[in-house]
Parts: structure tokens; C-alpha cells; sequence
């Protein structure tokens, strides 16, 4: 009784379809093996070539071939890559709507984490909410979720406070007496006005 052998629904994706690593020819012969389950007798031997071309052994020794153009195709970039996410969260002002400042820190983050991973002539653009969604040479796109690239800054990361234009004339600067300690934490007050959050000391 003949053995046709079903052919994979998709075609599994590899680096170089010419020149498949141990690793690529096993994924083909489970994709292979997987679809013929209940159709191959038992102890049928599946064997995949460079090419990705799949050899059926069947136990009477009779054989079939799968060609590999109908198993196997060149990966995308984005199958080929995977983006690192950088190492420290960048502090942002509200994680829902970053400032254009910001999506050009993020970018340079995950620029910079990605040095030698990503393709020549990737592009990462940051969204409102800090996500990079990265575009590779061929089209093919990942993205980094913004919950992994930023994080609400704290109060003290987002106020710079101002230096108080005038200094307190105090008779030694190492040694400050209480009121000329009050003077000086008027004088920074005055000058931060707006600038601190409420109930900053």
C-alpha cells in the first residue's frame, strides 16, 4: 500500500535555505514527522538534507522526497533578530505620553542595546507610550513593549531646582547659625516658587 506524504502546512523559516544548521534540519523533520502522524507507517525514517529537502524511509526500505522549496524558506529579518531591551528603564514625566525629548532618549536606549544585533539601516521609532517599534531593512518589524523602556520619573528626577540668584551674606560659610540656615532655605524657596512639588522641604 502506497504512502503519500503530506506536506507541512508552513514552510519553516532559515537562515540560509542552501545550507540548513542541525538545528533548522530537526525543526524540518518534527514539521514533517507532525503532519504524517497516523499517515507514515511505524518505524519510518525521516532525514533532512542541507537544502532543507526531507528523505522518507519507510520500513519496507522504499522512499519518498519532500523538496526542501516546499519545506523551508528564507527567514525575515525580525524571524532572524531578536532586539535586546536596554538594561535601565528611562525616567519619564507621565509613561502615557512621552515628550519628544524623551522618545529620542528611549530610541537612543534601544539604539544603543542593540549595537551589532540589529541589521544596518534599522529604524526604531518610540510611540506616546514609549513603545519601539522596530523596522528592519526587509520591512518585517518587532516591537518593545513601553512598560520594559520607561518608568515614571520621581519628583526629584523631574525638578532641577534654581539656584537662588542672590547669595546670603553669612559670617562663615561652614558653620551656618539657625538664622542664617532659615535665610538661605527662604532664599531657594523664593526662587523655586513654581518649580517644586507640593510639600517639598
Amino acid at each position: 500500500e502506497k504512502t503519500t506524504p503530506n506536506v507541512p502546512s508552513t514552510k519553516e523559516p532559515v537562515a540560509n535555505t542552501s545550507s540548513l544548521t542541525e538545528t533548522e534540519k530537526a525543526k524540518v523533520q518534527k514539521n514533517v514527522e507532525d503532519a504524517n502522524k497516523g499517515n507514515f507507517p511505524d518505524g519510518t525514517k525521516v532525514k533532512v538534507g542541507d537544502d532543507g529537502t526531507a528523505t522518507i524511509t519507510y520500513p519496507d526500505t522504499t522512499t519518498d522526497t519532500i523538496e526542501g522549496s516546499k519545506l523551508v524558506r528564507p527567514a525575515t529579518d525580525a524571524e532572524k533578530t531578536t532586539p535586546n531591551v536596554p538594561s535601565t528603564k528611562e525616567p519619564v514625566a507621565n509613561t502615557s505620553s512621552l515628550t519628544e525629548t524623551e522618545k529620542a532618549k528611549v530610541q537612543k536606549n534601544v539604539e544603543d542595546a542593540n549595537k551589532g544585533n540589529f541589521p544596518d539601516g534599522t529604524k526604531v521609532k518610540v510611540g506616546d507610550d514609549g513603545t519601539a517599534t522596530i523596522t528592519y531593512p526587509d520591512t518585517t518589524t518587532d516591537t518593545i513593549e513601553g512598560s520594559k523602556l520607561v518608568r515614571p520619573a520621581t519628583d526629584a528626577e523631574k525638578t532641577t531646582p534654581n539656584v537662588p540668584s542672590t547669595k546670603e551674606p553669612v559670617a562663615d560659610p561652614s558653620n551656618l547659625t539657625e538664622p542664617e540656615k532659615d535665610k538661605v532655605k527662604k532664599n531657594v524657596e523664593e526662587a523655586n516658587k513654581d518649580k517644586f512639588p507640593a510639600g517639598t522641604e
